[in-house]
């Protein structure tokens, strides 16, 4: 006989992940996000203040990461989409896929306070999810 090993099937499917950036012309560190997401329902913050980087715990018990990015790019069309827009700001954004509705939620109050918009880390940072990333009108 031969020794079969059955292998079980997960019913839950993998997690997918998104990898954001949130930019800004304001200047910003990760204590000003926290603070203004401090009182917000569903969402535990823990701010890392000597390394600038904010956690959100949801009810989900899923987390949301934010990084400060450096506004210098290398790539001359990036560098000029962040000079066009005044970026002062940048935070890399990680998250699962299911929880973009309740993170859009969020930006949608630090959008309101600090501007910016929040958009895909991909080669042209579309699509926005939130705010606006068109030039500024002078």
């Amino acid at each position: 006989m031969a020794n079969k090993k059955q292998t079980k099937v997960s019913s839950k499917p993998d997690k997918k992940y998104l990898d954001l950036l949130y930019m800004t012309p304001s200047t910003l560190k990760a204590r000003d996000l926290a603070e203004l997401l401090k009182d917000f329902k569903g969402i535990t913050v823990e701010l890392w203040e000597e390394m600038n980087v904010l956690e959100l715990e949801l009810v989900s018990q899923n987390t949301i990461d934010f990084e400060p990015l450096d506004i210098n790019f290398k790539d001359p069309s990036d560098a000029a989409f962040v000079r066009n827009r005044n970026i002062n700001s940048i935070f890399a954004i990680n998250l699962a896929e299911e929880d973009l509705p309740t993170i859009k939620v969020c930006f949608e109050q630090i959008i309101s306070q600090f501007s910016g918009f929040l958009c895909l880390d991909s080669e042209d940072f579309k699509p926005i999810y939130a705010g606006s990333a068109a030039l500024p009108t002078i």
